[in-house]
């Protein structure tokens, strides 16, 4: 019985694939707290309502709160890091993720809300796999890369195809970083920023036996996120939700519906609490006739 157990445990922990949703930054007007998991369908309502923005969730969340209506934050700062299922992020707010859509649809469902309310404003979305060619000129401005310090590499080598595309990633964050406080202009209207990197999963890929080149590759990806998020905080004066979230492909059920090709989502949570439920009365009818049986053995003067 216990082995029947453990492999619905298994199946019902397969089914959940979860991710790592981070908030680095947040104004004290939007508090977040516990540790409930969230899907990621929910993050467009989720950062909607920081914004001020009336919606009708789909889902229940119960870790956020907001505190004061009137001092809310003025942009949200989004990162999708793809392909991994954590970064381990050495600060912030950290809730397990369900994956149940693609970075993408996450992107257009809450880049479309904001530009239903006002097209004027500022919503960028960056994918530093682009690279600077693709990204010369941003919305901040021209950007320009600095040379990756390879006496600073311990483990990482610009030989390795993998490594170089990754770094030159964090070079290209890290271009973005240093236009924040010079390119951003204050205004009454909210402002969306989305990164996109892609290129941390390759390397764990190809340094599966070197746990050295993992764990630098991690460091050098929580320390450029640090500086965006200390960029940002400073150009809103903290008035700012910067969130990480991780989203690996293959975890997510997403598909298209056919004809007017708007994305049909899998619901998780509902497919979980469904297998919960049954896993809670199986159980239950099975310790009971466990118990039963074992009743029946027993000597009658044990029992009386």
């Amino acid at each position: 019985m216990f082995r029947q157990i453990l492999c619905v445990a298994v199946t019902l922990a397969a089914v959940q694939a979860h991710g790592t949703f981070t908030i680095m930054h947040s104004p004290e007007s939007v508090t977040f707290h516990g540790n409930e998991e969230v899907c990621q369908s929910l993050l467009p309502e989720i950062f909607s309502l920081t914004l001020g923005y009336t919606t009708k969730m789909r889902g229940s969340w119960d870790g956020m709160r907001i505190t004061n209506i009137f001092d809310l934050p003025e942009a949200v700062v989004g990162v999708a890091i793809e392909g991994v299922t954590s970064i381990e992020p050495p600060r912030g707010k950290h809730y397990p993720l369900i994956e149940d859509e693609s970075e993408e649809t996450t992107w257009q469902a809450l880049s479309g809300r904001l530009e239903e309310r006002d097209n004027s404003e500022t919503v960028v979305r960056i994918n530093t796999a682009d690279g600077v060619d693709a990204l010369g000129r941003s919305a901040l401005g021209e950007l320009k890369l600095k040379p990756v310090n390879v006496a600073s590499l311990k483990t990482l080598s610009l030989e390795n195809e993998s490594d170089r595309k990754f770094l030159e990633e964090i070079q290209l964050l890290d271009a973005f970083t240093n236009k924040v406080l010079s390119g951003i202009t204050i205004d009454d209207k909210t402002d969306l920023y989305w990164f996109v990197v892609s290129a941390l999963s390759p390397v764990i890929d190809s340094h599966r036996d070197k746990p050295a080149a993992v764990k630098e590759a991690l460091a050098i990806l929580n320390d450029a996120l640090s500086r965006l998020s200390n960029a940002f905080v400073d150009a809103y004066k903290g008035k700012v939700i910067i969130a990480v979230f991780t989203n690996d492909a293959s975890h997510v059920r997403h598909t298209r519906a056919a004809g007017d090709g708007v994305g049909s989502r899998v619901d998780n949570i509902t497919l979980l609490k469904k297998l919960l439920i049954k896993l809670a009365g199986w159980i239950h009818s099975s310790l009971r006739l466990c118990l039963l049986s074992i009743s029946e053995s027993l000597p009658s003067q044990i029992l009386y």
